[in-house]
């Protein structure tokens, strides 16, 4: 099973018994008191994903990792090329 078939899954699991209770296709002693909570789940729902993924896009890119050593060769790979581009006639703008 992929993740994908694993949340929809998920998705269907929820959805099936939220549509039920909505439209009162399940009975249960104070569902009227839940109704306006029931019918405002999914905006919180979405609301709540979309503050994690905003916090996950910031947190990774306030923590993303310098690596010098790799820079350092992309540079001197650079320097190869455009050598290597000038002893066959390519003239740069520089």
């Amino acid at each position: 099973m992929t993740n994908l078939q694993r949340w929809l899954m998920y998705l269907i699991m929820f959805l099936i018994p939220y549509f039920l209770l909505l439209s009162s296709a399940i009975k249960t002693p104070g569902l009227q008191a839940l109704l306006v909570p029931l019918q405002v789940l999914p905006y919180v729902l979405v609301l709540m994903f979309g503050f994690y993924a905003a916090g996950t896009v910031l947190y990774r890119t306030f923590t993303f990792n310098d690596c010098p050593a790799a820079a350092a060769e992309l540079q001197k790979e650079i320097e190869e090329a455009r050598k290597d581009l000038i002893t066959k006639g390519f003239k740069f703008r520089d």
